[in-house]
């Protein structure tokens, strides 16, 4: 039998055997995937394979395609290129700032022996079996949860190679694995490296700017023409003309923005209104089109602060059905 320091010992420092294959992501119908991190320093180059990509490794060097061949990710362990926002033009920076994402993650490197060393997911529940997985040898181990995580997961290692074929956790039906693992084959060094044009990280970033700019203005020219080009006060004074709109639909005129002071929504009008989830206090009303609503981040607006609001907005307009609503433990809706 196996003991488990073999298995750990082959998955963290193993032969650097080249290996080539396709994976196969295992997941429930109707579940989707997020993604939420954080990182220090420049801005990390984040790489998200998909189901059915197409993975070529050597030690520290890797190439990554999508399923129908357009390149995702080459590094040749010195340099790195992601080809995500551009498959002409990658981004580039030093393998150090990747973090890769996803289902697929775990197949795509080595995990260090530092990375074992916690609770998620590295205690067996049980004994080292050996198997066939993606027609290779193996070993397969349940592994235990960490005490926030409900389900074990269950790994398979090729024995070979020390590369881990596949995960799955089986309560949930949630994985990703290897289906045609082939192990040995010489690749040709052109394959992990890129020399045409690249971004650099500051060129980068830059070129992200410059995207968020242009929506920007796209916004506030919408918002213009369809809501109002006059500037947008109160008395106190606020200035409630939004610089970000991470909800707008063109056709219904319905839209969500926001400054770093203020907040200000719109529906098409509605039988019974509209009131936003929000939590900080803030007013909805209605005029004979739109349900509205409106409030402020770091400030309590008030009755004579929404009626200058209204006026800039939408003057001589009747208005009907105004709430001032202040969430739970803050006070009461009126």
């Amino acid at each position: 039998m196996t003991a488990w320091i073999e298995v750990l010992k082959a998955l963290t420092a193993g032969p650097e055997l080249p290996i080539r294959g396709t994976i196969r992501e295992v997941r429930p119908d109707g579940y989707t995937e997020g993604f939420a991190g954080a990182s220090s320093g420049p801005s990390p180059m984040l790489v998200v394979t998909g189901d059915g990509c197409r993975v070529w490794r050597h030690g520290n060097r890797l190439r990554v395609e999508r399923g129908d061949g357009r390149l995702t990710f080459v590094t040749d362990g010195i340099q790195a290129w992601d080809f995500t926002a551009d498959s002409e033009r990658p981004r580039t920076g030093p393998p150090d700032r990747v973090h890769y994402l996803g289902s697929n993650q775990f197949l795509l490197q080595r995990r260090s022996a530092a990375d074992w060393s916690g609770d998620d997911f590295t205690t067996p529940t049980g004994p080292v079996e050996e198997t066939e997985f993606a027609d290779r040898e193996c070993w397969t181990v349940e592994l235990a949860p960490p005490p926030h995580k409900p389900y074990p997961l269950r790994i398979w290692v090729d024995t070979a190679s020390g590369q881990m074929l596949g995960y799955r956790s089986e309560h949930a039906g949630q994985g990703a694995q290897f289906v045609d693992l082939v192990v040995g084959e010489d690749f040709d060094d052109g394959l992990f490296g890129w020399d045409g044009p690249v971004y650099t990280p500051e060129e980068y970033q830059r070129r992200l700017k410059d995207q968020h700019l242009t929506v920007q203005r796209e916004h506030a020219a919408w918002f213009s023409e369809a809501v109002t080009a006059s500037p947008i006060g109160t008395r106190v004074p606020v200035d409630f003309t939004p610089d970000s709109f991470p909800f707008r639909d063109p056709e219904t005129g319905a839209f969500d923005a926001f400054n770093r002071d203020t907040l200000l929504s719109r529906r098409p009008r509605s039988e019974d209104g509209w009131t936003p989830n929000w939590g900080p206090l803030h007013y909805v009303w209605s005029t004979p089109d739109w349900d509205w609503a409106a409030g402020g981040i770091n400030l309590d607006l008030d009755d004579e602060a929404i009626r200058l609001l209204q006026r800039s907005l939408h003057p001589e307009e009747p208005v009907d059905r105004q709430r001032k609503i202040d969430p739970p433990g803050r006070g009461r809706t009126k």
